[in-house]
């Protein structure tokens, strides 16, 4: 990381909450934009496509590329959270405000996804997918895990013997559709994507000068 880069970083963040007020006021521009992502991730949008709840897979991009993939049984809870970070550890590293792209699945539409569903089990189906996923694209942010000794360790998805792991081999059908529209750009009937910097604009820039 540049020293110039991180103080500049730092020094922003200190100007944006210098006082009481300015730091409400940074407070709610900064909820406001997580909330109108949040609804965009799970809202029904203005050209009537469906709205996004139940079990998804899902994939969060910076512009260099993949940063993170999931998985949820509650997308209606917990796209919500996403950008918002009070259950759910991403945002707190790396700002919603600087996402390229989510990109929503909600795989159970597929008609790939009904043989496994009845021989797994919709659970099982989620986190085989989330696992497969990872396991063959490595996103930055699932590659790793923290230790307790304030390090870092590599994930091996070979070597996993989660349910997750157990049931990915027995998706390849599903597992070729996900990824036949993982890549897209507009939203359908399965898939929604959203860029977070067409909200941004929406959204009311704080005045650190209050």
């Amino acid at each position: 990381m540049q020293e110039s880069a991180f103080s500049g970083w730092r020094h922003a963040l200190q100007e944006l909450a210098a006082t009481k007020e300015a730091a409400e006021s940074w407070r709610h521009t900064r909820y406001q934009f997580a909330h109108k992502l949040g609804q965009a991730l799970t809202g029904s949008g203005d050209s009537g496509e469906p709205t996004i709840s139940g079990h998804v897979v899902y994939g969060v991009w910076l512009e260099w590329g993949l940063l993170y993939v999931g998985q949820t049984s509650k997308a209606e809870r917990r796209l919500r959270d996403l950008p918002v970070g009070e259950s759910h550890h991403l945002a707190n590293t790396f700002p919603p405000e600087i996402w390229s792209r989510i990109v929503v699945i909600s795989w159970p539409r597929l008609p790939e996804a009904e043989v496994p569903l009845q021989t797994l089990g919709v659970q099982e189906v989620g986190l085989g997918l989330e696992h497969r996923l990872q396991a063959s694209l490595h996103p930055l942010v699932n590659a790793t895990r923290r230790t307790s000794e304030g390090t870092w360790r590599n994930v091996d998805w070979s070597k996993s013997r989660s349910r997750g792991a157990v049931a990915s081999g027995q998706l390849d059908e599903l597992f070729a559709a996900v990824m036949n529209i993982w890549g897209e750009t507009s939203n359908s009937l399965t898939c929604r994507v959203v860029h977070p910097a067409d909200l941004l604009q929406l959204t009311t820039e704080p005045d650190a000068t209050h």
